[in-house]
């Protein structure tokens, strides 16, 4: 189906570039990394949280401020998911100082933003001593940050914190015995989610459109390295988009990322972003994945309007334990064959959009580069979203040939999003400030294209290996994804009892289908001039072949309350969108709409790796006509009408039925054929007068009539 071509460059290309960087004799040290370095808040030694002095937000209206925030190029697709507060809270003036016990301190300040889904903070100012840390939570001490201490200290002398479930958090200090200062620390700002990017799961999970492909599903096996350079981006607390680590050909380590511009313009905004790397899905249509690989801060190297780009230095490099990929590039104008996008669609976890045609050159709008993005014109697989902003587009190869600048593109529609120009970016634009050719090819070599990194890959010969998940749907595969490191000339895999195939010799990623569940021993044996090295894997994979769910609902309606009833089978788990930005995980949720109009409900069920979704369009109105009949489960609505009526059948019309409205005096003024299979349709009035008309359904041999009273407003 799709090019080959990459799997050569994987076996060959990289390692040769490794071969440079071992000779050069350079090394490569992670640094500080995590965002956090554990510990917990001291509730047991502490005072009730109830004396903690809280700070609360003023309320605000929604509407107006979604007003205000919207981009003045509609077709941008960042996501607004906050509203922030800008403050200046410090242990010197404001919340409360503790003794400890045995000596230290502690202090803390509450903070509540009134039916917030999650809020996060940002530090102004953030510079900690040694033996100084903070913890931010929720007061049942269900969701936990920290510790951060001096090791978070980075130049910008900020740190922006990932958002902590629930209305009210709690920052808490906390000062060794000895410790004489804590150093410089200030809220500098609380920000609103409004959205629910939190929830009992990550909470953007699942909330994409269901046209969207998780990354570890079929069209993803390829994709398994490209994959871990995509990151998820929180913005100055307030917006998400989506980035892609860079290669450089000093191949150094470096972290460069590059996003959009119109996601990150500015040094401040830089500086006060969360990137969170691996959020995925571990399994096709599977349960949310951890965002806990998380690295705060960066330094704005070069952006340019025009073309909208921006590359960024992340403050660490990403640990080791975060599995990173350096992505490669291709600055030539050449057309690829096809293309391929990885993103966070509406900040949901990883996934996958494939265009299988070549893109074309294009002009994205009124302001922007002529001729300077790619265009796709429509993806076959997938699409993207609000918070794909600043993904990359790779080309067969697997090489960043753009980042994502917007479009039109969506689920039911996916056609028209534009990527700024790799090649364009590099020198078009004058100074460095707005290229990426000195950052990214620092020494001057002229090189037009860079394979991908593994930044760990130095001298010791080490066999390493991901698997894409330990359960699976039946018809699913699972991903091998080789990350060993050393000079490497040969791969031999084995992977277990029942695999299909059986074995390996490439680097892969390699595809496996097994067809019986069970522990089974995975081998990787890799060897090269300094010796070789063997690693095992224990798999205990489960493949769900029974009970895969069935997705299915049905509802009732009580004016603008609407009860809806779960008939789906072998369902473990429930999730609801009533396109009303309201969702629900219940079994059987109820939704009270605020206006009248037609609704799309979508109910999505899960058992463990297995999924379905069922999709209803329902009409919401203030009142109802139902027939006498209680068993023909057809309804007309609302009632009286103004400018419609609409016509329900639950359950569907099982052979055509025609809908023909009459005048009092018999005059045919409307006929409409409703196909067999559909449960509903929309009259049209608004040419008629007020007064009193006539419906009559007609099914086979037998038709229902009703007054239909309309009155015109």
């Amino acid at each position: 189906m799709l090019d080959k071509a990459k799997y050569q460059r994987q076996i060959t290309g990289v390692f040769s570039l490794l071969m440079i960087l071992i000779l050069s004799g350079a090394t490569l040290l992670p640094a500080a990394g995590q965002i956090s370095y554990g510990g917990s808040p001291l509730a047991a030694s502490a005072r009730s949280l109830s004396s903690v002095p809280e700070i609360r937000m003023p309320g605000f209206d929604l509407n107006e401020y979604l007003k205000s925030g919207e981009p003045s190029e509609q077709r941008l697709k960042p996501l607004l998911f906050a509203k922030p507060f800008t403050l200046h809270l410090e242990p010197q003036t404001d919340g409360l100082w503790e003794d400890l016990p045995g000596g230290g301190k502690i202090w803390r300040i509450a903070l509540m933003s009134p039916g917030a889904h999650s809020l996060n903070i940002i530090f102004s100012r953030y510079s900690l001593k040694p033996g100084v840390s903070v913890f931010v939570y929720n007061p049942g001490y269900s969701h936990v940050l920290g510790a951060f201490d001096h090791r978070n200290n980075n130049p910008s002398g900020t740190l922006a914190i990932s958002p902590v479930s629930g209305d009210r958090i709690i920052i808490e200090l906390q000062m060794e015995k000895g410790v004489t200062g804590y150093g410089e620390l200030v809220i500098g700002q609380l920000a609103h989610d409004f959205t629910g990017i939190l929830g009992t799961k990550d909470g953007r999970f699942g909330l994409s459109g269901d046209c969207n492909i998780d990354i570890n599903c079929n069209a993803g096996e390829e994709w398994q390295l490209e994959k871990h350079s995509v990151a998820r981006l929180f913005i100055n607390g307030t917006q998400l988009c989506t980035g892609v680590l860079l290669n450089n050909t000093s191949l150094d380590g470096t972290p460069y990322m590059l996003t959009a511009n119109h996601c990150i313009n500015d040094s401040v905004k830089a500086a006060r972003t969360v990137f969170v790397f691996g959020y995925e899905s571990p399994f096709c249509n599977g349960s949310d994945g951890s965002a806990s690989n998380s690295l705060s801060g960066s330094k704005l190297i070069a952006t340019q309007e025009n073309l909208d780009f921006t590359l960024l230095r992340i403050n660490d490099m990403p640990p080791q334990s975060y599995m990173p990929w350096y992505a490669g590039w291709n600055r030539t104008g050449n057309v690829p064959h096809y293309s391929v996008s990885i993103h966070h669609p509406s900040g949901d976890v990883k996934k996958i959009a494939i265009d299988i045609d070549p893109p074309e050159t294009a002009t994205f709008g009124s302001g922007y580069t002529s001729n300077g993005h790619w265009h796709i014109d429509r993806w076959e697989y997938g699409t993207t979203e609000f918070g794909s902003s600043g993904s990359p587009l790779f080309d067969q190869n697997g090489l960043v040939k753009g980042a994502l600048t917007g479009g039109d593109a969506k689920c039911g529609n996916a056609v028209n999003d534009f990527y700024c120009k790799f090649s364009l970016a590099w020198e078009l634009y004058g100074v460095a400030a707005e290229q990426l050719k000195p950052w990214l090819d620092p020494d001057g070599t002229g090189t037009q294209t860079i394979q991908g990194f593994n930044p760990y890959g130095g001298n010791d010969l080490e066999a390493l290996f991901t698997v894409s998940t330990n359960e699976i749907c039946a018809g699913d595969n699972v991903v091998f994804t080789d990350f060993s490191t050393g000079n490497i000339d040969t791969w031999y895999w084995d992977f277990g009892e029942g695999a299909f195939p059986a074995n390996a010799v490439t680097r892969g990623p390699h595809i496996v289908d097994y067809s019986t569940g069970g522990k089974r021993t995975v081998s990787l044996s890799v060897a090269g001039p300094e010796g070789s090295d063997p690693n095992e894997k224990e798999l205990d994979l489960a493949v769900k072949s029974t009970e895969i769910p069935v997705a299915g609902f049905s509802y009732t309606q009580d004016g603008m309350k609407v009860e809806f009833t779960d008939m789906s089978e072998f369902a473990a788990a429930y999730y609801w969108e009533f396109s009303d930005q309201r969702t629900s995980t219940l079994k059987n949720p109820s939704n009270t709409y605020s206006s009248d109009g037609q609704y799309t409900v979508k109910q999505l069920v899960r058992n463990r790796a297995c999924a379905d979704t069922a999709v209803q369009v329902i009409m919401v109105g203030p009142t109802y006509a139902y027939l006498e009949k209680a068993d023909s489960g057809i309804r007309i609505y609302p009632l009286p009408a103004n400018g419609f009526i609409t016509v329900e059948s639950d359950p569907p019309f099982r052979e055509d039925a025609v809908a023909e409205l009459f005048s009092l005096t018999g005059s045919s003024l409307v006929k409409k054929t409703i196909a067999a299979g559909e449960n509903i349709t929309r009259i049209e009035l608004d040419k008629f007068p007020s007064g009193t008309y006539l419906l009559r359904i007609t099914t086979g041999n037998k038709y229902h009539t009703f007054k239909i009273p309309l009155i015109r407003q």
